[in-house]
């Protein structure tokens, strides 16, 4: 049977996420206080993969020295040959504080833009690609101090196909409708267009009409509305990175320079600031989690949010051309090397129980203050470790005990498999529970 208390030296604590390609979980070193996000292949790296990824592993630590990237404090192959990630984390991403503070200041959202362009700078120079920068990914640590994470997004063999979103760059949406990541650098630096746009306005920069798509070529070219009490000058900035044409975007070594030295006091737009983020601006976790919950005992599947679906504005002509011509000023050549990997199946868990019943379950099974740990669904069945205060059947015998069990659903309640190696049980469920001989 699989072990999944160890990915290298890490210690695998908490079960976060699990996927089709990679599972996430919370993690520790053992001369490392902080905590860590894990990110595990579900693939073995074998033959050229194991170089490639190998190779992208090199690439990676680099960032480590990078003060706005978080630190990769291990990366490598397990006994099995399969690819891990361990990256330093917080407790508190963007996400959480959009959505309980509103949107950020134009100084402190400056200086956000700053970092993350910088970061992104150096991701780039080293040809690598982030591909998913989100307010999911961005943490917040001690003083504010700002950290990009996320980096499994784009690493050979951890990399999964991202649904369309408000941040999915125009270029890339017909990758991301076709099951297949598309990502670039000039992605890159529209994905963070998007995000210092949504911090300050808390909207989207672009409204979807009554029945539009976030595809629609058409919503995507009309010009960025100003936000009300935010410089016209840094909105016209954010409004060169949200074009539709990759190559007038600037690049994000020209962003941060063009950030750093603006006055973000100049010619505000009138108005009143926005106090609320919309919620596809500010989603309660990303593509995979980034930051260390402090409690999390259940791995609950993804689900994809709805799409936007808003009604439409025009901007004003006079930005459309102060916008054009801060592109001409910016053009440098932003390069468009595009990494594309085609996922061919989609064998997502589906239909998993809630928290609450695995809960309910667990202690009508085993008694009073028994707890689900870790849960892995599959085609209507879920494999569930159980943490038991007296010893539990088919665990070792010892207090505080630790068991698997597999169910499903009987006339809508959970009901346990009793053979979990019968041919109707998902291989991967029972790769989780046991050694099961075809």
């Amino acid at each position: 049977m699989t072990d999944l208390s160890a990915a290298g030296a890490v210690r695998l604590r908490r079960l976060l996420h699990r996927d089709d390609v990679a599972a996430v979980f919370s993690g520790s070193l053992p001369e490392e206080p902080g905590p860590l996000v894990v990110t595990l292949g579900n693939e073995r790296a074998v033959g050229a993969r194991r170089s490639t990824f190998l190779d992208w592993a090199g690439r990676v630590t680099k960032l480590s020295a990078h003060p706005h990237i978080a630190s990769v404090h291990a990366v490598g192959l397990t006994g099995e040959a399969r690819p891990y990630l361990a990256v330093q984390t917080t407790r508190t991403s963007l996400s959480d504080r959009l959505r309980q503070s509103g949107p950020l200041t134009p100084g402190f959202c400056r200086d956000l833009g700053v970092a993350l362009a910088d970061a992104l700078a150096t991701v780039h120079s080293i040809d690598l690609i982030h591909g998913a920068v989100h307010p999911a990914t961005t943490l917040l640590g001690g003083g504010d101090q700002l950290l990009l994470a996320g980096f499994d997004a784009t690493a050979p063999l951890l990399a999964r196909p991202l649904r369309k979103s408000a941040y999915t760059a125009p270029e890339h949406m017909d990758a991301a409708s076709a099951g297949e990541l598309g990502v670039s650098p000039a992605a890159d630096v529209y994905d963070l267009g998007t995000l210092l746009y949504g911090a300050l306005g808390g909207r989207l920069p672009w409204l979807a009409t009554e029945g539009g798509s976030l595809g629609d070529p058409l919503l995507r070219a009309a010009p960025v509305p100003d936000i009300p009490g935010v410089s016209t000058v840094l909105t016209d900035i954010l409004a060169v990175c949200l074009t539709a044409d990759p190559r007038i975007r600037p690049t994000a070594a020209r962003l941060r320079d063009a950030l750093s030295t603006m006055d973000i006091s100049a010619a505000p737009a009138p108005g009143r600031r926005p106090k609320t983020v919309a919620a596809e601006l500010a989603p309660t976790g990303g593509p995979r989690p980034a930051v260390a919950p402090t409690v999390t005992d259940l791995a609950i599947p993804a689900r994809p949010a709805n799409e936007p679906h808003r009604q439409g504005r025009l901007g004003r002509t006079t930005k459309t051309i102060a916008v054009a011509a801060l592109a001409v000023a910016f053009l440098g050549g932003a390069s468009l090397a595009t990494y594309a990997a085609t996922r061919t199946n989609d064998d997502t868990a589906t239909s998993c129980p809630t928290e609450d019943e695995l809960a309910s379950a667990a202690v009508a099974w085993y008694g009073d203050g028994s707890t689900v740990t870790e849960t892995l669904c599959a085609d209507g069945f879920v494999a569930l470790t159980v943490r038991g205060p007296s010893p539990l059947r088919g665990g070792s015998g010892a207090g505080d005990d630790i068991t698997k069990v597999v169910a499903h659903r009987v006339h809508g309640r959970l009901q346990q498999v009793d053979d979990v190696c019968a041919d109707g049980v998902p291989q991967k469920i029972r790769d989780y529970v046991a050694d099961c001989v075809s």
